[in-house]
């Protein structure tokens, strides 16, 4: 399953451009409808834009359709804003219910559109596959807190793609080669992607070392031209949450002897532990991040070091 994590720029650069559209069709005049906890973000993000004539709510439990005042329905023109559209039939059951109430018009705007839903908002932003997951910032998921791009894991259609880092022991592998390590063995491999580039990627592996079950960070890298925009601390952020969330006792890696790559490391809660050298790279310095909310971090350090 594909996943994608939305940050508030995106959403809220989408959001922009979508009050663009409410504007030119005539839709602002509308009295707005929220559905659900999502769709009251919808409007509380838009309200940034656009002054609503009126706000009125609405709840779907269990198939009721519950309408905050259903009194400024009647002979109104009603503009239903939610997070998602799915398969479209909540927006036709609501539909239904605005009608019975006497609206006058009716329109829709969903953030996502899921592929085949039965139906099309008059207004959508993004159009995502039907094996696809979404976190929104106000979804009820750890890892959503991210300043750049969408980030989510690797997915077939970006085989055809290019990501070149400058290291040619990374650049010898292609997206295509990443994906089959995450089709075929252990690797999770997530990917931070702004304005429809490939800015940075990360492979991990789960490990075993002795009693303690963990992460081991194999690859993190930053496309050439876009180091500075915090893309690979984004990527540490998601790796970090992954542990916390699945409950892994540490995450380990190796990080060149570069004080300012140190440096964003330990503002992640990484430290150094020690050093190897390598042929190819020189001096490596052993980084590693301890679960303290699961593990004693001493105890988790000692255990772990002969074995990296």
């Amino acid at each position: 399953m594909r996943e994608i994590f939305f940050d508030e720029n995106s959403i809220d650069n989408g959001l922009r451009q979508a009050y663009k559209k409410i504007v030119k069709e005539g839709f602002d005049s509308y009295i707005v409808l929220a559905v659900g906890s999502g769709g009251e973000q919808i409007v509380r993000r838009l309200n940034k834009y656009w002054n609503c004539k009126d706000i009125v709510f609405c709840v779907v439990k269990n198939g009721d359709i519950q309408i905050s005042d259903g009194s400024k329905i009647k002979d109104n023109k009603i503009f239903v804003c939610d997070d998602t559209t799915i398969t479209g039939r909540t927006f036709i059951n609501i539909f239904n219910k605005l009608s019975e109430l006497g609206a006058d018009d009716i329109k829709l705007l969903s953030l996502l559109m899921r592929r085949n839903s039965s139906v099309v908002p008059n207004i959508f932003i993004f159009e995502i596959e039907a094996d696809t997951k979404v976190y929104f910032p106000w979804s009820d998921y750890p890892i959503r807190i991210y300043s750049k791009g969408i980030v989510r894991k690797i997915c077939y259609e970006d085989c055809r793609k290019e990501f070149r880092c400058g290291d040619p022991n990374i650049d010898k592998n292609s997206l295509s080669d990443f994906f089959k390590n995450q089709q075929h063995s252990s690797a999770k491999i997530y990917l931070v992607e702004d304005m429809g580039e490939i800015c940075s990627i990360v492979q991990f592996y789960e490990k075993h070392l002795d009693i303690y079950k963990g992460l081991f960070l194999d690859i993190i890298a930053t496309a050439e031209g876009k180091i500075g925009n915090k893309y690979a601390s984004t990527l540490l952020k998601l790796i970090s949450y992954y542990m916390f969330y699945h409950e892994f006792s540490f995450i380990y890696g190796y990080a060149f002897d570069n004080e300012e790559l140190i440096g964003m490391y330990k503002k992640r809660g990484f430290e150094v532990i020690g050093s190897i050298q390598d042929p190819h790279y020189g001096t490596l310095h052993k980084i590693v991040i301890i679960n303290g909310t699961k593990d004693m971090k001493e105890h988790v350090i000692s255990t772990i070091r002969p074995h990296i």
